[in-house]
């Protein structure tokens, strides 16, 4: 057999490597300067303007909606209620609400109709000129008062929308025997995502189908959403979803492409609609508050005996994400670390409270704030160096997870991530720094670690996927998901199938966020993008050479093994990438679905250095390092960008941000009065990116994106304890809280340095 001769460009000298360098995102210039055109921007000949007509109590019967004058309104299209939605249902039960109100209102803000009109200002006034006649029922505003004998059902299961439990042992007995026991109680917010473009878009009609163009992190979900409300086939209905200004979770399972698709449906004209930054703080979902109690227990060397952590959680009035983000909380009680019993009990319940959803974390902030404060307390009382407590019970690569039992992979990297942030002369030279201190203010440094779980976990049909096609001049288009949503991920799906390939990066083209070209490859979320969607470029670049070798001889794509395989019927093909298993560990046979383990997980290691002035309680942070574990980090700057956003959020979630419901009516309805950093507030961050290598990712590669807003807030708690001698005990650590905490006075939740009590 003659062994076919390579041409010159066969032969060329291989491209230098992309991954590992500082890529710019191809939409970077015009994201700063304007010049992008979201999926909001969007605008189209003869389209109609949308807008929502919304109830305005938080628990009532509906008696009647009076839709007479708004539609009397000149320039309205259409005013739709509940009975014109051909499949008026959100999801597969009751409990994931309806698309329009029409029996109760269990949120303020719930939707009763919705309108279209020639222009936007007319959409809103027929809006308003919905009558609503209600009869309120009880409000339901407290998980308390969800949960207590008689309470109004919301739903007809009652008000516990989900529950998980696991022990490993028996950890009353080890509790018991424990030479030392912190106990803890917490209290962690809801918390508005406040993503810069606000959920809105556009939906035209195609044939009998609907096309629309909406933020969306998980295109499956909402396409099988829209179809369902529409009552037509998921084939029918095609999303295109970038770009997007910013998700953090909100983008997930909202209801904003529903609401397009029926207006267009219903009147068969393209619609804009828009939500309001109003609508999206009344609304929107929001991270789920947590009531968390921990019992953490150690021997007189600082190593953990046993773990036990209780959690409530209030998902407001539907059930969205509460079950899912419970399962991760549950994962991620025992953090980072070894134990040898743990118990996690958890319960998601329902009130007329702001709807919680997925958020940036999904669950982790609210339990690892619990556990690494009680880890910092128990440093203090034991006399035992903070990094040095953690080290001692520290979670290596392939050591068994504290709670499942099932063995994480080699790639895990805590120990490493912990120590780069130790080494950081903030923490190094901290005892210095505060020597310098100046009353009234009075300076603390503190650190904490966090992990969270790569992937949607095992059991869940974890499968990324995508399509390649090669033209004849040898450029290799790639659409892939998940989609991106802001973080620039086709920039990192470019690196990698450029290196796969061996080509010039400028010989690779990657789009994400069309339903119709892009293989369903789930949602944008769990860390995963990288990590799942990276494996199945990387896994359809090498099937691509296989056959380029098994065809031509070559190990590389040119122009000609491109024309050889387009000749062949075979310049196509489709690549996926499963996520693996965990093996069961603790877990009974067939019962990973309900607990979904991971195997792979990142983290991040943080340094906060504060400045507390003991007269009024003000707290300024000075800054702020993040050590963080991503395996081989794709294109650092995009890593850096993404940690430094990350620990902005966490910053906000420490000190400012908590979205208040007081009667189930919304308090914080704007940014005028819910505050969150800015440009001023942010500290200096610096990031470290410690070296790895994720055996199971793409290049040694697994997502970070989560993980860095976790050990934000404990860190920053940890410097306040070292600062004044309080360790606080609820988020966000306000002034006015952090001065009742110094003084003891009446409703004090922070914990005194070497007091166990509550301070009084």
């Amino acid at each position: 057999m003659t062994t076919p001769t390579r041409s010159a460009e066969q032969t060329r000298t291989r491209p230098t490597p992309t991954v590992g360098q500082s890529i710019p995102a191809d939409d970077g210039w015009p994201i700063v300067t304007g010049r992008l055109e979201y999926v909001t921007d969007r605008r189209v000949p003869g389209m109609l303007h949308g807008a929502i007509a919304r109830a305005r109590v938080p628990h009532a019967r509906i008696d009647e909606i009076d839709v007479t004058a708004a539609r009397a309104i000149p320039g309205v299209v259409a005013v739709l209620l509940a009975e014109d939605v051909p499949v008026n249902m959100l999801g597969p039960t009751e409990a994931h609400g309806p698309v329009l109100a029409d029996e109760t209102v269990l949120q303020f803000g719930d939707p009763v109709a919705l309108i279209a009109a020639v222009d936007e200002s007319t959409a809103q006034a027929a809006a308003a000129a919905v009558r609503i006649r209600t009869t309120d029922l009880p409000v339901v505003d407290s998980v308390a008062a969800a949960l207590a004998p008689g309470a109004p059902a919301l739903h007809e299961g009652g008000n516990r929308a989900a529950h998980t439990s696991f022990a490993s042992g028996d950890v009353e007995a080890a509790l018991a025997a424990s030479h030392l026991v912190i106990q803890r109680v917490v209290h962690t917010p809801s918390q508005e995502h406040v993503a810069i473009e606000t959920p809105g878009g556009v939906a035209d009609i195609e044939g009998d189908g609907v096309t629309v163009w909406c933020g969306s992190q998980n295109p499956g979900v909402h396409r099988a959403k829209i179809a369902g409300a529409l009552g037509i086939d998921i084939a029918d209905v095609r999303l295109i979803s970038n770009p997007v200004g910013g998700a953090f979770g909100s983008r997930n399972d909202d209801p904003m492409p529903v609401y397009l698709a029926v207006l267009a449906f219903m009147t068969r004209r393209p619609v804009h609609l828009r939500m309001t930054r109003e609508d999206v703080m009344a609304v929107g979902p929001k991270r789920h508050p947590f009531d968390t109690t921990i019992r953490l227990g150690l021997d007189a060397h600082g190593t953990i005996t046993a773990s036990d952590m209780v959690c409530l959680a209030d998902t407001g009035p539907y059930v969205t994400s509460g079950p899912y983000v419970l399962k991760t909380s549950a994962e991620l009680s025992v953090g980072p670390y070894r134990m040898p019993m743990a118990r996690f009990d958890g319960t998601v319940v329902y009130t007329n409270n702001a709807n919680g959803g997925a958020f940036r974390g999904y669950g982790v902030p609210q339990v690892a704030f619990p556990l690494e404060t009680a880890l910092t307390e128990a440093a203090d009382r034991l006399g035992i160096d903070p990094v040095e407590i953690r080290l001692r019970n520290i979670l290596r690569g392939g050591d068994e997870h504290g709670l499942y039992r099932h063995h994480v992979t080699s790639g895990l990297r805590a120990a490493e991530t912990l120590t780069a942030a130790a080494k950081h002369p903030w923490w190094a030279g901290r005892a210095d720094w505060r020597r310098d201190q100046r009353a009234p203010w009075r300076r603390g440094t503190g650190i904490a670690l966090a992990m969270k779980g790569v992937g949607l976990g095992s059991a869940k049909g974890d499968v990324a996927r995508a399509r390649l096609i090669v033209s004849r001049d040898g450029l290799v288009q790639i659409w892939a998901g998940p989609n991106h949503t802001g973080q620039a991920i086709d920039t990192t799906y470019a690196q990698i199938a450029a290196d796969a390939l061996a080509l010039p990066l400028d010989r690779v083209r990657v789009r994400v966020g069309d339903s119709q070209l892009v293989p369903e490859s789930g949602p944008t979320a769990s860390s995963r993008s990288t990590y799942s969607g990276g494996a199945a470029v990387r896994r359809v670049c090498d099937e691509l050479l296989a056959r380029v070798r098994q065809m031509t001889g070559a190990d590389r794509v040119d122009a000609a093994a491109c024309r050889a395989l387009i000749a062949a019927g075979r310049a196509e093909l489709v690549g996926e990438f499963p996520l693996p298993e965990a093996e069961l560990g603790a877990i009974p046979a067939g019962q990973l679905g309900e607990y979904t383990p991971h195997l792979v997980f990142s983290c991040s290691a943080q340094v906060a250095r504060v400045e507390v002035n003991e007269l009024t309680g003000e707290l300024h942070v000075l800054g702020l390092v993040c050590a963080v574990d991503c395996g081989t980090a794709i294109n650092p700057a995009g890593v850096i960008g993404q940690a430094e956003g990350g620990v902005a959020q966490g910053l906000g979630y420490a000190v400012m941000e908590e979205h208040l419901v007081v009667g189930g009516r919304p308090v914080t309805t704007s940014l005028e009065n819910y505050l969150m950093p800015t440009v001023r507030d942010v500290p200096p961050i610096e990031t470290i990116l410690v070296p790895g290598n994720e055996p199971t990712g793409p290049m040694g590669a697994k997502g970070m994106s989560e993980v860095v807003v976790v050990p934000t807030a404990p860190a920053i708690a940890a410097a306040v304890f070292e600062a004044v001698d309080v360790l606080p005990d609820r988020l966000p650590i306000t002034p006015q809280r952090l001065l009742g905490w110094m003084r003891g006075g009446p409703g004090s939740s922070g914990r005194t340095r070497r007091v166990g009590g509550t301070a009084a």
